[in-house]
């Protein structure tokens, strides 16, 4: 069922232009919801962005964050560091060693962006099945979303996925596993890497993951055990 992007809301502190498939919206998302801030949600049709965006034609890309006073803001990361500092006086961010934290931000937006695709175009079955949803809930016309469902699939796996796949050499669940593995080996002994409660890479990381959960690859995930053990406790912090 796709979901219902709320248009309006009352007390409003900005909008984000997101596609609701976008991996890089997902972390956006997730801070939101993690620090409750009231905001519209403006889901763009994905062949119109680069012209309907407020950050256009400089910056074509979601998310695009746009203050209460229209003031626009781009690139997931520094979206959430900014949101963070206005709104929670950047205590998620400004949480510890900078130097570890700069680090695994740095890791988390490098490698855990990149296994989205292999994961969910990573075979001709897999590919056909993302592109077929991404139609169902992003915010196509009614010729380019069945255009899409059916001339998407060979695109994102015979020139995107496959490559990526046959590069690592790992199969796609291997390599969350890997990541997952190496991202909570990170956490020093303790439940989230920012410590007792999640710091903004740990929001990061989970939204990278919860980017696949309306999928059914997600399970490949799931049965990674410590690693969800650390994804349904950030989870648990969502105000959603």
């Amino acid at each position: 069922m796709k979901e219902s992007i709320p248009r309006q809301i009352m007390a409003s502190v900005g909008k984000l232009h997101m596609l609701y498939t976008c991996p890089f919206c997902w972390k956006v998302r997730s801070l939101l919801e993690h620090l409750d801030i009231e905001h519209e949600r403006l889901q763009v049709n994905p062949l119109k962005q680069k012209k309907t965006l407020p950050s256009a034609p400089e910056w074509k890309k979601v998310p695009v964050w746009v203050d209460a006073e229209d003031k626009v803001y781009v690139d997931s990361t520094p979206i959430m560091k900014h949101i963070d500092e206005v709104h929670n006086n950047g205590k998620l961010w400004n949480n510890g060693d900078e130097a570890r934290r700069d680090q695994w931000m740095e890791w988390v937006d490098l490698h855990m962006s990149k296994a989205t695709i292999p994961i969910l175009y990573g075979s001709i079955l897999s590919a056909l099945r993302t592109t077929t949803r991404v139609s169902k809930l992003e915010n196509f016309g009614f010729f380019s979303k069945r255009l899409y469902a059916w001339a998407g699939f060979p695109v994102m796996w015979g020139i995107i996925a496959r490559s990526r796949v046959k590069k690592d050499g790992r199969t796609p669940k291997k390599l969350w596993h890997d990541l997952l593995s190496e991202f909570v080996g990170a956490f020093e002994g303790k439940q989230f890497f920012g410590g007792d409660s999640p710091d903004l890479v740990d929001i990061a990381a989970f939204g990278y993951v919860r980017s696949i959960s309306p999928y059914p690859q997600f399970s490949q995930i799931e049965d990674h055990e410590i690693g969800m053990e650390w994804y349904r406790s950030v989870e648990a912090t969502l105000k959603v």
